[in-house]
């Protein structure tokens, strides 16, 4: 009779320590400062500010070539979820506005990330296209 009080203390022990377990942490080569360099189909051409930082504690931060961006993603393999993005309103030229609704689209349909054997970080949608590639900053500058 004393076995079901016990077994069901250990239950409950075991619920409570996998309801504390913290979420996943990113793969270490996804994180950190990264150039973009080409968003959706097109190469970025104004690559001067063009960036995203991969913050360990799942900040995505950057700058799409005319405002700064900011939002939350969780990466669980190569499996990527990105909350909406915020971004200042500044008005920029027509290169700078174009490019950053590229990258911004590029955001959005994004489900996975990897970083590639040749070191380029890869954004595809669910289809398996490339949405956006990138430089680790440092790599070529």
């Amino acid at each position: 009779m004393q076995r079901r009080p016990l077994m069901a203390g250990l239950a409950i022990l075991l619920l409570a320590a996998c309801a504390q377990t913290p979420p996943p942490k990113p793969a270490l080569t996804v994180l950190g400062l990264w150039r973009i360099d080409q968003a959706r189909t097109e190469p970025i051409l104004d690559r001067r500010q063009a960036r995203l930082d991969f913050g360990a504690d799942g900040t995505l931060t950057g700058h799409d070539s005319c405002n700064t961006l900011r939002a939350s993603y969780t990466l669980e393999g190569t499996k990527l979820t990105i909350t909406p993005v915020i971004t200042t309103r500044m008005a920029c030229a027509p290169l700078q506005m174009e490019q950053e609704d590229r990258i911004l689209q590029a955001l959005e349909a994004a489900v996975s990330a990897k970083v590639r054997d040749d070191g380029l970080l890869e954004l595809r949608d669910a289809d398996g296209r490339g949405v956006l590639r990138g430089t680790r900053f440092g790599a070529d500058d």
